[in-house]
């Protein structure tokens, strides 16, 4: 796959074997990278929530070492050739501050904001997936955990932004407020917002108002091309192959279309 000449630099959300639904160790991603020209490459394994451990696949609290292990062996062996970054994609929990702090003080080089859960006080153990939102009360509950985040300063970007409305179908005057409040909050913490390939690679879907992608959803990147927050597009490779494919074309040219300009690098 040819890149476009000048644009694709980097990509800082990638998975690796350990999530356990994703191939590849950091070595094979930076052998990739490396092939496909990259300046940059950041690894982005699903953090090690043992709260979550029983939501969603991801590698366990006692697999987190070896996870920095393969990151350092593979800095050591490839640093003269690409700069390689350390970090998570990991859910904001208002409790886990410190741990973020930790982190990043003590590992990371960079945590990437994927929210994939929302407090929700009718589930037993209070969480709800965002796969599973569905009325205006549970996406507020989203909005207000995305701006609380960005409010940390903790989080390098936001992934997959968007992907509160995977199961919306009517983008009405409340959606747009949300949409909106996630926005505004972006531009006044300058945190970049992601168009995400991998909800590409998901297909289109049929809507009353005809074929759209779940995520990136186009009314809500219509809006962020009005307000003009920082906007990366992300691979959210879960295999190497995946570095650059025909679903980053798309995501390249979902911008172009819409007037965004993607910024490249986001850790110079």
């Amino acid at each position: 796959m040819s890149l476009p000449a000048g644009l694709v630099k980097t990509n800082y959300h990638t998975h690796t074997y350990l999530c356990r639904h994703a191939n590849g160790n950091p070595s094979d991603y930076v052998k990739k990278a490396i092939e496909l020209g990259f300046e940059a490459i950041g690894i982005s394994d699903h953090a090690p929530f043992s709260e979550l451990a029983d939501r969603s696949i991801r590698m366990r609290p006692d697999e987190y070492p070896l996870y920095l292990k393969e990151l350092k062996e593979s800095i050591d062996r490839y640093k003269d050739s690409i700069r390689i970054y350390k970090g998570l994609e990991i859910e904001y929990l208002p409790n886990k501050l410190e741990y973020y702090k930790q982190v990043l003080c003590n590992d990371l080089d960079y945590l990437a904001l994927g929210q994939h859960y929302v407090p929700d006080p009718k589930s037993p153990d209070g969480l709800r997936s965002i796969y599973d939102l569905d009325n205006i009360d549970q996406i507020r509950s989203y909005t207000y955990t995305l701006t609380e985040a960005m409010d940390t300063g903790l989080f390098k970007f936001i992934c997959h932004p968007d992907i509160m409305l995977f199961h919306v179908k009517d983008f009405d005057e409340d959606i747009v407020m949300e949409s909106k409040k996630i926005i505004a909050k972006a531009i006044e913490t300058k945190t970049p917002l992601e168009i995400n390939a991998n909800g590409i690679r998901m297909g289109l879907r049929k809507t009353k108002e005809g074929l759209r992608y779940r995520y990136p959803r186009l009314e809500f990147w219509k809006l962020v091309s009005e307000m003009k927050p920082i906007v990366i597009v992300s691979a959210d490779a879960h295999d190497p192959s995946l570095l650059y494919d025909e679903a980053m074309n798309e995501a390249y040219e979902f911008a172009r279309q819409l007037g965004i300009e993607v910024e490249e690098d986001i850790m110079k």
